[in-house]
């Protein structure tokens, strides 16, 4: 029956079983165990993120470093960062991480269905629609607003809730002439626990910009005027923790909301990342072929690269499919065996090419299959490639795409 449902047996054999069916049966028996060894094979793609979890673990002791007493949330949304939220919050877990952090119902879903069991915090706030996830996943929403308390309210008995407040971000939260008579209305609603109250910087990554300090001065006034803080309370980012002390001073605040640091890729004025703080992600690929080409030989779409004189071409298996941001045609560079090469014209959806220079010596063992490195700890780094990309750091690691296969290291 399992082979004839596979489509190995014909009707005709399978409702006429004669002798010549039982002597090839040996044949299909075979077919069978290709198939399913096809079906249980993974294919590694070209191109790999090698997330180095010693990395991560050094990066969060240092976090704790610059914040004792306060509790560490860590921020795993959009796949952590394109790292891989499973295998992130299992290792943050095992580090004593007790609350996560998401953008999406979706993705603590994800989290839930893939035997994550610590506390996660929903940003975005519930709906009508998306509560009852929440509450069949075990989630914390966010209120921003009268109408998202209200959805809680009226849908589930028990939920445990955030109160966001607005000082100066303009995205989602209460204002703070209106966070009083939200708080005091949870207060009074049984089964809906206020678990923390929040706040998010806009320009904490620019130290001497004074809109932090006024962003903060706006909430500590906020609970001043309440007398005493009604739930834990917590400012920080990654970026206020390690430029904004205040924001992490434990007489006041409990928590802490770290994202880009756990990753390595904090980007403050002069600290790229601040010390302690090492690059989680290697983004990698390989050759997939060499050729020799003469002088005025045009290079990839649009003929925009030219070779100068008779080069060596190195074709990469990786584009901008894969993560490889496309304005890095011409500009961009790789390391190959632990030398800078130039890229040469056009960055394609699947690969691009890379100027290996004239033949010589120093690229001869340059071959079909040789690593490439695309960003990494080494230059060219995350830092690098956003500075030539005119973006920040978490849109590199972030574009990373499914495709790409996630390595741990170790």
């Amino acid at each position: 029956m399992i082979l004839y449902r596979l489509g190995f047996i014909s009707d005709s054999t399978f409702y006429k079983f004669d002798a010549s069916a039982y002597f090839t049966f040996p044949i299909w028996w075979a077919k069978f165990r290709i198939v399913k060894r096809a079906q249980q094979q993974t294919i590694p793609h070209a191109s790999q993120a090698i997330i180095h979890l010693d990395r991560l673990e050094q990066n969060v002791h240092t976090i704790r470093g610059r914040m004792p007493g306060i509790e560490l949330i860590g921020v795993v949304k959009a796949n952590a960062y394109g790292h891989g939220s499973t295998r992130v919050s299992s290792k943050l877990h095992n580090l004593g991480v007790r609350t996560l952090s998401v953008a999406t119902v979706s993705e603590a879903v994800h989290l839930r269905e893939h035997g994550i069991s610590s506390e996660i915090i929903v940003f975005a706030p519930p709906t009508s629609e998306s509560i009852y996830a929440f509450a069949e996943y075990d989630l914390q929403p966010i209120v921003d607003c009268p109408e998202t308390l209200s959805i809680v309210e009226q849908t589930v008995k028990a939920m445990d809730v955030h109160l966001k407040v607005d000082t100066g971000m303009g995205r989602l939260g209460v204002t703070t002439q209106d966070a009083i008579r939200l708080i005091r209305r949870i207060e009074t609603r049984s089964g809906v626990n206020l678990s923390s109250i929040w706040t998010h910087f806009a320009r904490a990554d620019e130290p001497e910009n004074e809109m932090t300090r006024l962003q903060f001065d706006r909430f500590t006034h906020l609970i001043d005027q309440l007398g005493s803080p009604p739930a834990p309370l917590h400012v920080a980012a990654s970026a206020a923790v390690f430029s904004f002390p205040e924001s992490v001073d434990p007489t006041i605040m409990s928590m802490a909301r770290v994202g880009i640091a756990l990753y390595g890729l904090l980007d403050l004025p002069n600290e790229r990342p601040p010390a302690g703080l090492s690059p989680v992600m290697e983004f990698v690929s390989r050759v997939s072929a060499v050729k020799t080409v003469p002088p005025n030989t045009p290079i990839s779409y649009g003929s925009r690269w030219r070779a100068p004189s008779t080069r060596r071409i190195a074709t990469v298996a990786a584009g901008y499919a894969d993560g490889v941001p496309r304005v890095l045609s011409n500009k961009g560079q790789v390391r190959i065996e632990n030398s800078l090469f130039p890229i040469a014209g056009t960055v394609c959806m699947d690969m691009f090419m890379v100027d290996l220079g004239e033949p010589s010596e120093t690229n001869a063992n340059i071959g079909v299959g040789t690593p490439v490195q695309i960003f990494g700890a080494k230059s060219p780094t995350c830092f690098e490639i956003a500075d030539q990309a005119q973006t920040i750091t978490y849109v590199p690691i972030c574009g990373i795409s499914d495709r790409v296969q996630r390595k741990s290291c170790p």
